[in-house]
Order: C-alpha cells, then sequence, then structure tokens
C-alpha cells in the first residue's frame, strides 16, 4: 500500500480504532470481572442455646471458644459499587505513581508545573491526531472543544500548581505581614 492513499489512510484508522478499543478493554475488563470472597465464619451455641453466627472470632466470648465451629462461605457475587470505586482509585493511584517519574523537569519550572505542562502536551497530540483522524464531525467539534478547554486550563493549573506563581504571592504577603505584626509589637 502507499501511505497517502485511501487505502492506507482506512488501515491507519482501523488500526488506531483496534488500539483504542484494546486498551479500553483491558482497563476496563479487571474492574468489572466476579471474584470469588471466601469468607471464614464462627458459630457457637451460649448458655440459653442460642445459636450465635459471626464473621469476627474476636467477638466471641472466651468461654465459648472451645466449642466454636468454622465454615468458610464462597460467594460468587459481583462486586459492588464500592468495591469497583476501590478498585478504581487505586488503578488511578498506580497509574499515577507509573507516570509520576515519567515527565522531564523542565527548567524554570516546578516540578508540578512540568508535569502538568508535559500530561497537557500529550493530551493535546491525542486530540489533535482524533480531529484530523476521524471523518465524523461530531468527534472533530469534541477534540477541538477539549482542546480548547485544555489551553484554557493549562495556564490556569500552571499558576495555582505547587511552587507556582499563587503559592509564591502567598508566602511573600505572609512574609510581609508577620513583618508588619512585628512592627506594630515593637511599637509602645
Amino acid at each position: 500500500m502507499i501511505p497517502g492513499s485511501k487505502q492506507w489512510n482506512n488501515q491507519r484508522r482501523w488500526i488506531l480504532a483496534l488500539w483504542l478499543l484494546a486498551v479500553t478493554v483491558s482497563l476496563v475488563m479487571p474492574l468489572v470481572s466476579i471474584e470469588a470472597l471466601a469468607t471464614t465464619m464462627y458459630s457457637y451455641v451460649d448458655e440459653q442455646g442460642t445459636p450465635v453466627i459471626t464473621d469476627n472470632c474476636n467477638t466471641i466470648p472466651e468461654r465459648y471458644r472451645a466449642r466454636v465451629r468454622t465454615t468458610d462461605q464462597i460467594s460468587t457475587a459481583p462486586q459492588t459499587a464500592g468495591t469497583i470505586q476501590e478498585r478504581l482509585l487505586n488503578l488511578g493511584g498506580q497509574l499515577r505513581d507509573m507516570v509520576s517519574g515519567a515527565a522531564p523537569n523542565i527548567s524554570g519550572l516546578s516540578p508540578s508545573q512540568s508535569e502538568i505542562l508535559t500530561y497537557a502536551g500529550l493530551a493535546a497530540i491525542v486530540l489533535l491526531v482524533a480531529m484530523n483522524v476521524s471523518k465524523g464531525q461530531l468527534i472533530r467539534l469534541l477534540a477541538l472543544w477539549c482542546l480548547i478547554m485544555l489551553g484554557l486550563a493549562t495556564p490556569i493549573l500552571m499558576y495555582v500548581s505547587n511552587d507556582g506563581p499563587m503559592d509564591v504571592m502567598k508566602s511573600k504577603a505572609a512574609q510581609i505581614e508577620k513583618q508588619r505584626q512585628d512592627r506594630t509589637q515593637q511599637i509602645p
């Protein structure tokens, strides 16, 4: 195939679509999987003859511990929303840890500003590719809108980031205020 031909462009679109599908599936599938959860249950009969069942062996009184029966329960219930949320948070933390060292330190910028600028640049590249590869007007418009929002948000994020201009101005204002208070305390 000749680069620039219609067949070449179609093949590139299919490769990109399959690659995006594979990445999405590899990120989403572990989150919605059904896991077998095992829980150990403890049971005993108290002095009144009432059966007591618990999943915490520390709540069993000492006098009944010799008569405790243990049972392992296996549940294949789907994950709850809380568990999925926890897994998403863990995945987000793992991704953040993985890419935190990937951003280069740009001279003249703090490390957090360097990360913001690097990730904004990568997002801009992805959005530009999406705009140029896509034939659909809606996707092109959405990518353009995201690109404009990224262009507006990046300077703001860099301004309010750790060790950014806002932090510097706050620390200078705090120093000036402290000097003013020291001077007012020295006045008799």
